[in-house]
Parts: C-alpha cells; structure tokens; sequence
C-alpha cells in the first residue's frame, strides 16, 4: 500500500475512464492488440490509480497513473517511474519493461507496463494459498531481491544522492505533514515524543543505496516462491538501506501481533521471521544492520503519519470508494503503531 502525506482529491477523469483513448494509444506502441479494452482497477494503493487493461482476446497491459486533479504529476511522477524502471532493466531485481508514456487530453501523464506473472499478496488469504514451503522460500526471495537492490550502483539512475541524509529529510518532510493534518488528532502527543526521540538518536549515516521507499509484499508479483516483478516505484530515491528493511520488516507480521490496516500476508505464518530474513539480507549486501530498533521505531512512526493523512482524506470524503478503509480503524492503527515506535525508541537508550 502506497501512502503519501498529499493526495489530490477526486476530480476529473484520467486515462483509466476512457477506454477507446487506451486502445488507440496501444494500437500505436505495440505491436499487437485487438480492441475494444477493457480496463480494470487493481490493487489496494492510496495513491497512484493501477488498472489492468486487457484487449478483446485477453493480451493484458498495467497502466499507472496519477489521481484525478494532479495533472502535473509532481507528487505522483509516473514519468519519473519510467525511467527508474527501465534504468533497473537487465538487473538483478526484477521489473516489468515499460511500453511507453503519454498525456491524456486533460494534461495528465501515464504509464503502461508490460502485463507481468504472478499476483501480490494482499491479504491473509491470499498468502494461505501458498504452501508453507512456497511461503518460506518466498520470505528469502524477498529479503535476497531488496538486497540485490541495494547492492546496486546508485549512479544507475541518474539521481543524485543528497548532502542531507535521508532520515533528516523525512523527519523534516513528514513533520510538515503532520502539522497540516495531525496537530488535533488525539495521537498527537505520542507521535510528538516519539519524533523528538527520533530527532535525537539519529544514528550514524549509512551507505547510500537505491532505496524502493514502499518496499511490502503487496508492491511485488509472485509466482509460488519466487518475486516476478516489483512494482510502485513512485518512493524510489537514493537513501538509507536499514529504512527500507526496516519498512519491510514491519509488514512482517506474526499472527501474535496486533492487526492494522495495512494488511500484513505474513499474519498467515509459515514464512520466516524477521531474524531470518535480516540474515539473509545481511548475507546479500555485507553490511553491518546496526541501529534497528531505531528504524523500526522510525518506520512505524512515518507509518502512523501517513495512515494519519489517509484518515484525514477519507474524513473529508475526498478519496473516492476504491480500497476505502474506515477512519476509526486507522486512528487505532495509528495508536498501535505509535505504541510499539515508542517501545523500540526506548530500546535505543
């Protein structure tokens, strides 16, 4: 699940509305397709609008775009997206190769994908259609594909890496949108202290790698026990790999855990823990994992703030009815992930 501090409300239509406009724009950029389309939304994101589109005789492409009212695209960049996509082309990290990109007649960009194997796991159910064995095999394909990610060169990209470190920018950056959207939740004051202890226990800089940013089960295709494809690349930058692992890690939940929103497909069990799978990534990239506690406590804590938006969207009425969560839900999200930031903060004294 993508979450962002700012998502335009729903407004107009994008490419996703318009059937006759995507074939013809397919009809133009590959090399076989047969209309009418038909286009599909898929996924459970907050943010940018994933639809499955599928010609008449069941040739199937993915088409990314922004939501409606963000024409310029800039807080959801499929363009930018595109070109991380094909710079990971032929890597150890798989990817689906990109068709191309255009502009509806309202302004607004798009994105189209090959149509790749594999489904994510969204849900407890659809983990549990996993054999246990698959499920294990796939825990360390996970941890193994972020850990090939990393050990990437950033320069891949083309993206800079910046004189600030990344931590510092998020808490910056996130704290902005905290004051716009969380200053009278009732949650204020534990994310005030959690931030502070954020703000004061900064660890050391760490390597700077290509970071996914969004980095779940729920952002890669899988086919039994292998990653065919990751997805949502929209958070990608050059930042700091224990953010990302530690984001990854809080999707992995044991079913002794509390629940949350965020659907965690490990709740299921039969895949290994978190222990397992920091090892396999420490095997992968050779970097020291130091500092963990504070970047679960990190993680949750930017977790708890973008759930926090979300619920003030969704107060407003301004996200439409796809993948709607309900508010209350989120704001006891938001407690238990404050909860337990404040307990790994405490770890780090």
């Amino acid at each position: 699940m993508v979450l962002h501090e700012n998502t335009p409300p729903i407004s107009a239509p994008g490419m996703w509305t318009d059937p006759p406009a995507t074939a013809e724009w397919l009809e133009q950029h590959v090399a076989e397709i047969t209309s009418p389309v038909t286009i599909q939304r898929v996924g459970i994101g907050q943010s940018n609008i994933t639809t499955l589109v599928t010609d008449h005789v069941g040739r199937q492409w993915v088409m990314r775009e922004p939501p409606p009212g963000d024409t310029a695209g800039k807080a959801h960049d499929v363009v930018r997206e595109a070109r991380i996509l094909a710079a990971l082309a032929d890597t150890d990290v798989p990817v689906p190769r990109v068709v191309g990109t255009g502009t509806t007649l309202s302004g607004s960009p798009f994105l189209m994908m090959e149509r790749m194997a594999g489904a994510p796991l969204e849900s407890e159910a659809d983990a549990r259609a996993l054999a246990p064995g698959e499920r294990r095999k796939l825990g360390v394909a996970v941890a193994e594909t972020l850990g090939h990610l990393h050990r990437l060169d950033p320069a891949r990209l083309g993206i800079a890496a910046s004189s600030s470190p990344y931590l510092v920018r998020q808490l910056r950056r996130v704290s902005a949108a905290w004051e716009r959207v969380g200053a009278a939740s009732r949650h204020d004051r534990d994310w005030q202290a959690v931030c502070r202890g954020l703000s004061q226990r900064l660890p050391q800089r760490s390597p700077a790698v290509i970071m996914h940013g969004d980095y779940r089960l729920s952002n890669l295709l899988v086919s039994g026990g292998r990653v065919t494809a990751v997805l949502d690349w929209e958070l990608c930058t050059v930042g700091d790999p224990f953010a990302d692992l530690a984001w990854l890690l809080d999707d992995w939940r044991p079913a002794t855990e509390a629940a949350i929103v965020m659907p965690s497909p490990t709740r299921a069990g039969g895949f290994p823990d978190r222990d397992a799978m920091v090892a396999v990534y420490r095997d992968i990239t050779g970097f020291a994992v130091d500092d963990l506690d504070y970047y679960r406590a990190f993680s949750q804590w930017r977790a708890a703030s973008l759930l926090e938006g979300v619920r003030a969207r969704r107060l407003a009425g301004v996200m439409g009815s796809h993948a709607a969560v309900d508010p209350t839900a989120l704001e006891h999200s938001i407690g238990v992930l404050l909860t337990s930031a404040a307990g790994h903060l405490a770890r780090t004294a």
